[in-house]
């Protein structure tokens, strides 16, 4: 029973830390080794909203005296940045955190162009797949523009898709209420179509903000017809700012999961609501 107690203590702080990131930092406070369970926990997960924040996590991980740089690439498995964040600090971020599995960006900048803060809408930015970190990296929201992640050069079947372990990806379709030209359409699924060459995806979920019989939807899913693993998707709560790894999250993606294995998936037609 001795040893039994720590392990049950241990999944009871866990469990209140993740279910309260707030009360998380005071659970922190009870003792050195409470503080040592619950800040993996904290870890975990990283959501970064504004600069004051990058400011403080790049301090934590670039000085840290009692933690090893180790100890982030080990523990840091999911990554929300939700801002245009300078990418000299996203660099610095995903060479320390290499473990990642798990991110939802508006925008992964080419470590080729010069080191500034992006802001507004980018015609084609071009994200750098190469980072080390995404060699790890098995679920991908990307919250771009469709005219963005259509475009990105690296998705041509010369260079490849180059996300080795990638198994979940979500993708935006959304354009309100008008209607896209044959030419749009074209390019969307073609772009889709370059995701699934990666035999290692699983589930492609694409949000889409029309109903099932909006003309341009019914044109996407014809051409994708053929693809099991696609998914047409509504969510509840389009306006949410969807962290990796948080429990919202997992709830889309294992509804979609449940979309594919039931054989729901873009071939059957219909568009999948998640809440």
């Amino acid at each position: 029973m001795s040893v039994l107690i720590p392990d049950i203590l241990r999944a009871v702080f866990e469990i209140a830390a993740r279910e309260d990131r707030r009360s998380a930092l005071n659970l922190a406070l009870v003792s050195r080794c409470v503080r040592s369970w619950v800040e993996i926990v904290l870890y975990s997960t990283v959501c970064l909203s504004r600069q004051r924040t990058t400011n403080n996590f790049l301090r934590t991980i670039e000085t840290s005296h009692d933690k090893p740089r180790c100890y982030f690439a080990t523990h840091v498995k999911s990554l929300s940045i939700v801002y245009d964040m300078p990418v000299d600090q996203i660099r610095r971020i995903v060479q320390i955190c290499s473990g990642i599995e798990n991110l939802t960006t508006w925008f992964i900048s080419t470590g080729r162009i010069p080191s500034r803060t992006w802001h507004g809408v980018l015609c084609s930015p071009n994200p750098n797949l190469d980072l080390p970190f995404f060699a790890h990296l098995t679920h991908l929201t990307v919250v771009n523009i469709w005219e963005q992640w259509s475009t990105w050069p690296n998705l041509d079947s010369q260079s490849g898709f180059a996300l080795p372990h990638l198994t979940h990806l979500s993708l935006d379709i959304t354009f309100g209420v008008r209607v896209l030209a044959s030419w749009e359409v074209l390019a969307i699924t073609d772009a889709v179509l370059a995701f699934l060459d990666s035999a290692s995806l699983l589930v492609c979920g694409l949000r889409v903000d029309q109903p099932t019989e909006a003309p341009t939807l019914v044109a996407v899913a014809a051409r994708l017809a053929d693809e099991e693993r696609v998914v047409l998707y509504r969510h509840g709560e389009p306006f949410q700012v969807r962290e990796a790894h948080s429990d919202k999250e997992g709830r889309i993606w294992r509804a979609l999961e449940r979309a594919v294995a039931g054989g729901s998936s873009v071939r059957k037609g219909g568009v999948l609501f998640v809440s």
